[in-house]
């Protein structure tokens, strides 16, 4: 009995020693940058930004990681950003629960982000706020009047990539 039982184990040993590769899905890694604020971004999904209005077709709020180039970041904090969704529009990213602060010279800097993009419409008070920490002129912030309606994204993490 005792020698069944050890042929068993040597046979149950040996089988798991198979030495054929297996196929295995291959664990997602983190988009390798030259810094990173707030969460790691995983390096899948991503898409351009210029893509971004054409996935934002028919939806008000969508989860998505977007690839495109700082064009503008708040000068008083860090505390957003401005990107080129191409067609001359541009992007405000704010960042989750304001508790991300990017440097204020990543103007110019190609990101990854992760978070989400949803439809919004800015109030005249905010607006006026972003103008402000902008740097604009005083003249530039009063001629602000109306509220905008815009492509938004508030982003949990934000990997600078170059």
């Amino acid at each position: 009995m005792k020698t069944i039982v050890l042929s068993v184990i040597a046979l149950a040993f040996l089988s798991s020693c198979n030495t054929t590769p297996t196929t295995a899905l291959q664990a997602v890694q983190n988009v390798k940058g030259t810094a990173v604020y707030g969460d790691s971004v995983k390096n899948d999904n991503v898409i351009e930004i210029t893509a971004l209005q054409t996935a934002m077709v028919g939806e008000s709020k969508k989860d998505i990681k977007i690839k495109g180039q700082v064009k503008e970041v708040c000068k008083s904090k860090g505390c957003w950003m401005i990107m080129d969704l191409g067609d001359g529009k541009e992007i405000r990213v704010t960042f989750k629960d304001y508790k991300i602060f990017v440097p204020k010279d990543l103007t110019g800097k190609e990101v990854i982000l992760d978070g989400f993009a949803y439809t919004d419409t800015t109030s005249i008070e905010t607006l006026r706020h972003y103008a402000k920490d902008g740097g604009k002129t005083a003249a530039e912030i009063a001629a602000i009047t109306t509220p905008k309606e815009q492509l938004a994204y508030e982003a949990k993490g934000v990997v600078v990539i170059n």
